[in-house]
């Protein structure tokens, strides 16, 4: 399977090895999941539901504070010290992996 690239973020789905600027990055399985489907929609808007199903096998909006606590740990993790931002909260929408942050995305 080949790797999945967002800039210089690499995701490697066979062996869930994670890379940021050719530094390995230590990730949780959870964390890596939820990086994987973020990579696998880049540029999409994923909504709290739309992750919680995919990542969390679940529809309920249980998982929302779970998430949030999530994307921080994985914004932090890939990029905390690095540029571009890839991974962007869409207000009131989302969540979005992109090198090119939109107008009024954090």
């Amino acid at each position: 399977m080949d790797a999945l690239i967002v800039a210089d973020l690499r995701l490697d789905p066979t062996s869930r090895e994670v890379t940021r600027g050719g530094a390995a990055l230590a990730l949780s399985e959870k964390e890596t999941l939820l990086l994987e489907y973020l990579m696998r929609n880049q540029g999409r808007i994923l909504t709290r539901s739309m992750i919680a199903g995919a990542v969390w096998n679940s529809e309920t909006s249980q998982y929302a504070n779970v998430i949030d606590v999530f994307i921080t740990h994985l914004r932090r993790k890939i990029d905390a010290g690095r540029g571009p931002r890839l991974l962007h909260t869409v207000r009131g929408k989302g969540f979005r992996l992109s090198a090119s942050p939109e107008p009024g995305e954090v």
